[in-house]
């Protein structure tokens, strides 16, 4: 499943060009600052510079995934026969009507009962 998250992930990938300019600057300043260090400082920025590329990497699929989710939850609502309902679900879980006409809407309008 994490496979095919990170093919639709690359599928759908969709870099903006002010991140595209963000990229390049950072790039431009990681070798201006890495030309100024010797091997040992170097080598640790490159690590540095490794380790935020693949935590930005996983945050960003991380991201997708719960977007993913949440849109594959709304489908599945969106599905039911009959539809979700607000006011049903507090019947079933035993809710106070006052506080099921609320999640519904309708307690706005019409006073408690």
């Amino acid at each position: 499943m994490y496979d095919y998250m990170k093919a639709l992930h690359l599928r759908f990938e969709n870099h903006a060009k002010q991140a595209r300019k963000l990229e390049q600057t950072v790039n431009t300043l990681h070798r201006q600052l890495g030309s100024r260090l010797g091997k040992k400082e170097r080598k640790m920025l490159l690590r540095l510079t490794d380790l935020e590329d693949a935590l930005r990497d996983q945050t960003n699929l991380d991201s997708f995934m719960s977007g993913f989710r949440l849109a594959s939850g709304i489908n599945q609502e969106l599905m039911e026969e009959p539809p979700y309902s607000f006011r049903q679900r507090g019947r079933k879980t035993g809710m106070p009507k006052a506080q099921a006409q609320d999640e519904d809407g309708a307690g706005d309008a019409t006073p408690n009962q």
